[in-house]
């Protein structure tokens, strides 16, 4: 037997827990801006983003990353992937 759960991204889980949670979180776009606010809805194509008084529509295609500003995110289980922060540096040449 399958449950609603079972059938939700992780992406939608995620943005779920934010927009229940009202986390402020820095969303930051494909062009580097950063926008800061509490997630207030979101669709297959677009989030809200309330900041005060202000409402922003911002469509998920232009969105790089999302960060709750408090630094807690959903606990992720280790999954023996390495993420890009689990990596080490390699050493490159530096022009001197």
């Amino acid at each position: 037997m399958t449950s609603e759960h079972d059938h939700r991204s992780v992406q939608d889980n995620f943005l779920q827990t934010l927009v229940r949670d009202k986390t402020t979180v820095n969303v930051f776009l494909v062009n580097g801006i950063r926008l800061s606010g509490q997630l207030a809805a979101f669709d297959q194509f677009a989030v809200l983003l309330e900041s005060g008084p202000a409402v922003q529509l911002v469509f998920k295609h232009a969105i790089s990353t999302v960060l709750p500003v408090d630094g807690r995110g959903q606990a992720r289980e280790p999954t023996g992937i390495p993420v890009s922060g689990d990596k080490p540096n390699h050493v490159r040449g530096r022009a001197r």
